[in-house]
């Protein structure tokens, strides 16, 4: 069942007075108060995890981080995210999945006529506005997502191209040949796969870089913060190679983010946590 109430005492009564196996919170920041709440095993994904680091005072997320530490047990987007809260002192359980997408549900373009793509809400920590100044003239780049960054501003052929719906993204991703992603503050960005889903390549930023196989010649991770003329010519680089690895990217999208792939394993997951608390109440 999927519950989504925002009252959180009518949601741990239904919980508690039904059977279920096991509750998955994806809401962190009610973690603290349904982990006193809920008198059945569960487990929390936050959404937020390297936020922490690199803005601690990001939208309260302090409190909120706080409030996923009191949580029973945790499945994180990434290894790096689990690290963060072992960082912080967590010592319960961590599983470790992947985001996914709905790779069959993106069209698949084997001759794109668009260039590069930064899809998602411009925002200071998403780093669109210094994308746009470095490469101004030099990159073709179309952004795409709500304008939340009052600085942001077209730059050359850097170009603010309104907001997608989901039947756009389905649809247009396609017609691109490049994502470009280069936030300083991400856990495992669902546009990554969805782009890969849409046979694009990927100029991304470490923390933007979850999940992914680096070695891979169409993926290329760039380190934090770093912009500068290396930058245009591996945006450009991956965008004119982008032909050569289409079908290969698709290919590895359905392989590694395809949902069909993703819920084998967390069905895995799951059963691990329902045994792990099972062995914690037998020994209690």
């Amino acid at each position: 069942d999927i519950i989504n109430n925002p009252n959180l005492v009518q949601v741990a009564d239904q919980v508690n007075n039904t059977n279920y196996d096991f509750i998955h919170l994806h809401y962190d920041d009610h973690a603290e108060t349904l982990s006193k709440l809920i008198k059945k095993p569960f487990c929390t994904t936050t959404h937020y995890g390297y936020v922490k680091e690199h803005y601690p005072n990001y939208g309260g997320w302090g409190h909120i981080f706080n409030g996923v530490l009191k949580s029973p047990s945790m499945i994180a987007l990434s290894n790096e995210i689990a690290q963060v809260f072992k960082n912080a002192g967590y010592n319960k359980s961590i599983k470790v999945l992947r985001n996914g997408a709905r790779t069959s549900e993106f069209s698949f373009n084997t001759n794109p006529s668009k260039f590069g793509i930064c899809l998602g809400k411009i925002e200071p920590r998403k780093r669109q506005r210094d994308l746009a100044n470095v490469c101004g003239d030099m990159c073709n780049i179309d952004f795409f997502g709500p304008v939340i960054d009052p600085t942001f501003r077209n730059n050359g052929n850097c170009i603010y191209r309104g907001i997608w719906s989901k039947k756009d993204l389905y649809e247009n991703l396609s017609h691109y040949k490049c994502l470009v992603l280069l936030s300083d503050g991400e856990a495992a960005p669902l546009v990554v796969p969805e782009a890969l889903s849409a046979g694009l390549s990927l100029v991304v930023s470490e923390t933007a870089s979850a999940n992914l196989d680096p070695s891979l010649p169409f993926i290329h991770v760039i380190p934090n913060g770093k912009f500068d003329h290396d930058l245009i010519s591996i945006i450009n680089y991956a965008i004119g190679n982008n032909f050569k690895y289409r079908n290969q990217i698709r290919q590895y999208a359905f392989d590694h983010f395809d949902w069909s792939v993703i819920c084998k394993d967390y069905i895995k997951i799951i059963e691990e946590l329902i045994d792990e608390n099972s062995i914690s109440n037998n020994s209690n």
